[in-house]
């Protein structure tokens, strides 16, 4: 195999093929790590005790017009390198699907399922956020009908950012803890939520919420980890080398960050916070 040609799952399969192997017996392992992995793979080494759960999860990403990419892009990530799962994009139509500054010139998702055909038995059905592509999802009746109905048929329903809101105006966050992007936190009370303001929610074992943008990473490797264990979950890390170093340590939550850049984004994103008020509103009850 041409090391180009080298995906993210030929890895993890590596990987899955050393382990196993080297519960059942150390020659085994031996023998699959010198047969079966690509080369680049052979000389994974893995303790005897440590094992990958397997499975065969179904996961849908809903993406609409204006999302904000990393929401959807950073969990994609993590949860595509599971050997076995499904996942896949899904859009009100098949037709591309333009990013946040997408239809200026950006690049667009191509979603592998429309609302009429997305599985009921999902389990994972997953919501980015956005700013006024969130804003359009929220007035569209189809699109809310579409999360109301998968995500009560769903064994877990998740968000980034804004997407809560989404999930809020849905109905599906009624009575329930959850998180959403900083400045929006206050705006969850409207959907019926309960805001927390950390990084990542879970409220039961059928939703989950993660705080904004970046936080999708975090997510992605914490639902790998759930999913497939510890192990797996280290091994997708280490791969993705998901190692912040950010040039402003703290800078990225309101509590550490600069109070004139706090002050600043506050400014200006005060009128989207009562934009959001209003459209939550205006979805009424469900």
């Amino acid at each position: 195999m041409n090391r180009h040609e080298i995906t993210r799952r030929d890895m993890i399969r590596a990987l899955a093929l050393a382990s196993t192997a080297a519960v059942a017996a150390p020659r085994q392992a031996a023998a699959a790590a010198t047969t079966a992995p690509p080369k680049s793979a052979t000389s994974l080494h893995v303790h005897p005790q440590q094992e990958l759960r397997m499975g065969s999860e179904k996961i849908a990403i809903l993406v609409y017009p204006e999302f904000t990419a990393l929401d959807a892009l950073g969990p994609h990530y993590a949860l595509a390198g599971m050997m076995g799962a499904s996942v896949r994009f899904v859009a009100k139509t098949l037709d591309l699907v333009p990013c946040e500054g997408g239809s200026r010139g950006g690049f667009c998702v191509k979603p592998q399922l429309s609302f009429a055909d997305c599985p009921d038995d999902l389990d994972l059905l997953l919501v980015p956020g956005g700013l006024t592509g969130t804003f359009a999802a929220i007035e569209d009746p189809a699109t809310l009908r579409f999360l109301a109905d998968r995500g009560a048929k769903a064994k877990l329903v998740g968000s980034v950012c804004t997407g809560s809101l989404v999930l809020g105006a849905a109905g599906l966050l009624k009575g329930r803890k959850a998180t959403s992007h900083w400045q929006m936190l206050e705006v969850l009370k409207d959907c019926g939520a309960t805001p927390v303001a950390e990084r990542i929610v879970f409220d039961g074992k059928d939703r989950v919420t993660a705080a904004g943008v970046s936080a999708g990473l975090d997510l992605g490797l914490e639902l790998v980890r759930r999913y497939r264990g510890d192990f797996y979950a280290k091994g997708v890390q280490l791969l993705g080398e998901y190692d912040p170093q950010p040039p402003f340590p703290g800078g990225g939550n309101p509590r550490t960050a600069d109070k004139l850049t706090v002050d600043m984004l506050n400014a200006m994103h005060e009128p989207l916070v009562g934009k959001f008020r209003e459209l939550i509103a205006k979805a009424g009850p469900r």
